[in-house]
């Protein structure tokens, strides 16, 4: 899935093509590649194809491109949660479901993705107020998912911060090996794996 993204045309934001989509598509692997705070506009302008001017003529900073592209994939996240999970019953077919959801999106664009797990303490929670996903983000939607499941008596009563803590850490620690090159299979192919582990911690 990686070697694809040298060529993606896809954007964060924009249309895939569009001189907007080469930008973004050039940060996030430089972003990926040496840190936000190592790579400067210049080195994101040349590998775009584009002037800095032209870069300022879409996002007034650095800052603001990163910060933006991150809260753009951790929103769409959050969307196909909630939307994967309404369609599931029970704890074990919500669990199974958001695996599949982190999974997919993780294979479906790994540049994006790994950007957004590097990145997430570099923006959250400090900034998260701004961009009004203190609320409605991956973590508290599956922290509401398992202490529902509590409620109904499907776990055991206990500390849903914790459990979601724990459950997620089976994944987004996996897709860090993933990115260290520990692991070198698509998240899809272990979907089953990751799914009996996340119940088991959730049943633990």
């Amino acid at each position: 899935m990686a070697d694809r993204q040298v060529e993606d045309l896809r954007g964060v934001t924009a249309a895939a093509g569009t001189t907007k989509a080469r930008i973004e598509r050039a940060a996030l692997t430089l972003f990926c590649q040496k840190g936000v705070d190592a790579v400067t506009t210049r080195e994101i302008a040349q590998a775009s194809s584009i002037s800095e001017g032209a870069l300022y003529r879409h996002y007034p900073s650095k800052e603001s491109l990163a910060e933006t592209m991150f809260f753009a994939i951790h929103t769409h996240l959050a969307d196909e949660i909630h939307a994967s999970a309404d369609q599931a019953d029970g704890i074990d077919e919500k669990a199974q479901a958001i695996v599949a959801t982190y999974a997919h999106i993780a294979d479906d664009d790994w540049t994006l993705f790994a950007y957004h797990l590097l990145t997430t303490h570099r923006f959250l929670p400090f900034k998260e107020e701004k961009q009004r996903t203190h609320k409605y983000n991956p973590v508290s939607l599956v922290e509401e998912i398992i202490a529902d499941a509590m409620k109904k008596g499907e776990l055991t009563a206990g500390d849903a911060a914790f459990k979601a803590a724990n459950a997620l850490g089976v994944v987004l620690q996996t897709a860090l090996h993933k990115i260290y090159g520990r692991i070198e299979d698509d998240l899809t192919n272990r979907k089953a794996e990751l799914s009996a582990a996340v119940i088991a911690v959730l049943k633990a």
